[in-house]
């Protein structure tokens, strides 16, 4: 999966880390950012194959970076996946809605991120 490169939106450090050692392990590539506006600010200056994106974060949340993220042709075709510990049910509206290409749930496993990274085709 070496050819793979994740953008990972946290603004929890131990979700961060813990990420990223599943990565490591997997042999992917990353980047870590703390809030949605950091991914919007990074997209440009990186090839970014994926991106993990955190629900509630400062500055501005997951959800409304995703729609930007999925209305700039540049970056639409991006598969951005929520991470969350929202029930799924009440928040499925607003997950739709932002156009997430699928949602891994809190707490995630070194399984749970390897899947999704296989139903893309990155592993």
């Amino acid at each position: 999966m070496s050819n793979c490169k994740v953008l990972v939106a946290d603004d929890v450090f131990a979700n961060q880390f813990l990420l990223a050692s599943m990565l490591e392990e997997l042999s992917v590539g990353f980047k870590t950012v703390s809030n949605g506006k950091e991914v919007l600010d990074e997209l440009p200056n990186d090839k970014y194959d994926i991106i993990f994106m955190d629900i509630e974060m400062p500055v501005m949340n997951g959800i409304e970076a995703t729609k930007q993220i999925k209305n700039d042709y540049r970056f639409q075709k991006i598969p951005v996946i929520a991470l969350t510990a929202h029930d799924l049910e009440e928040f499925q509206g607003q997950f739709t809605e932002a156009h997430f290409d699928s949602i891994v749930e809190k707490p995630f496993t070194i399984d749970s991120i390897s899947q999704v990274l296989a139903k893309f085709n990155f592993q």
